[in-house]
């Protein structure tokens, strides 16, 4: 077992099992998540890479500036952690929607059925067919009608919390939306800091996991798949485009579709709002 990468918001100190998945084993010190995971995750901010996860998890887990010891197994690193440096941006809007809009072809069939897909494709509402699901298809359409600009801090509070899976639809849709907002801070002359911020706070609840990837949305720290993604899209690569949206439509029950949903609603609703020209 050796140590592939490590991400470069892993705090020092002892954390104790959270939660644990066939390609995820969480731990947790109460406050932070750190997160043991296998190449096919990939890297990300709190991600330890190991290129082969324990069949079992163990129950504990240490860090030191040196060393990650996984119950009584030591592993040593150089402490070089995770850095994403190139230019990702699409600066001109046009081109921006258009690749956006090339995601969207993409994934026309492949969001997971009960995620928030059906916000870009209507034909998805056919999936949510019991009392519940209807329930929550008609909370979620009325949250969104009112989608501008100004509205947004809003539908994080709106929405945060509602849906299926271990961390909720609404809270991976307020990621994607945190990473949108980023980005068209990035490329904006408009300086979108506030708004990011009430939205955020707007967003954290009460669940550790969906926190610890707001948190990490809001401060523009990418994983792996889709900080490949943005850059396949800066570069208009299509396969590679094709290759990594597929790779966060299948990730989680619901997740990754959902947060894939929140970045484009977000890109494509602000750049067409005219308070925001």
């Amino acid at each position: 077992m050796n140590i592939l990468n490590l991400g470069n918001c892993i705090k020092n100190g002892n954390y104790k099992l959270h939660s644990k998945f066939k390609n995820v084993h969480n731990y947790t010190n109460d406050d932070e998540l750190v997160s043991l995971v296998s190449s096919k995750i990939g890297n990300g901010p709190n991600n330890i890479v190991l290129n082969n996860l324990p069949l079992q998890a163990e129950q504990t887990l240490s860090v030191t500036k040196t060393t990650i010891s996984i119950g009584n197994n030591a592993l040593h690193f150089d402490p070089i952690g995770l850095h994403y440096k190139e230019n990702i941006y699409i600066n001109n809007s046009f081109e921006l929607l258009s690749g956006i809009d090339l995601i969207i072809d993409e994934i026309t069939d492949k969001l997971s059925p009960q995620s928030l897909g059906f916000l870009l494709f209507k034909k998805n509402e056919i999936f949510f067919q019991t009392t519940f699901e209807r329930a929550f298809l008609s909370r979620t359409k009325q949250i969104m009608q009112d989608f501008n600009f100004e509205n947004l801090p809003q539908i994080a509070k709106s929405i945060k919390g509602l849906g299926f899976g271990l961390t909720p639809s609404g809270d991976d849709f307020n990621c994607g939306v945190l990473y949108a907002l980023n980005y068209l801070n990035e490329i904006s002359d408009q300086d979108l800091s506030k708004l990011i911020n009430k939205y955020y706070t707007n967003s954290i609840g009460t669940n550790l996991i969906s926190n610890t990837f707001l948190k990490f949305a809001y401060s523009n720290k990418y994983y792996e798949n889709f900080y490949e993604l943005l850059k396949a899209l800066k570069h208009n690569i299509r396969q590679e485009i094709s290759n990594y949206t597929n790779k966060i439509v299948g990730s989680g029950h619901t997740s990754g579709s959902d947060m894939l949903t929140g970045f484009i609603v977000t890109i494509k609703g602000v750049l067409n709002d005219k308070k925001f020209s």
